[in-house]
């Protein structure tokens, strides 16, 4: 198989997309139970769905363009896309108290950040 990588390869705004749509996911799934009811049985799917989604974030951020980690600086992106490796790599040693408080505390302005950035990259709109 002999793709060309530009064609596969997808664009900032689309990562942006996912970023948005990941975060969306958590928001809801967040909703629907409380920290210490995701160290129960019943509401382990509700953990790892957050931690998977946690993952594509990190994973978005990665493949992000340099210009566009750059045009929102105050955004931690070495530190997003570490917390995505993280999870991916060193999953024993996830805290969810940890995990509970990224997500309240910056997935909001990460949020804010791609909304921006989507709607302000050429060739993105917003949705």
């Amino acid at each position: 198989m002999n793709e060309d990588r530009n064609e596969t390869r997808r664009r900032d705004h689309e990562r942006l997309d996912d970023i948005l749509a990941a975060i969306e996911r958590i928001d809801t799934y967040r909703g629907e139970v409380s920290l210490p009811e995701t160290a129960t049985t019943d509401q382990g799917l509700v953990r790892d769905a957050v931690l998977y989604n946690l993952v594509i974030i990190g994973e978005a951020v990665g493949a992000l363009s340099s210009s566009t980690r750059e045009s929102e600086p105050g955004i931690p992106w070495t530190k997003i896309k570490g917390l995505g490796d993280l999870l991916k790599h060193a999953y024993f040693h996830v805290q969810m108290d940890r995990i509970w408080e990224i997500v309240e505390s910056s997935l909001p302005d990460l949020r804010q950040a791609s909304e921006r950035l989507a709607r302000d990259l050429p060739g993105g709109a917003f949705r």
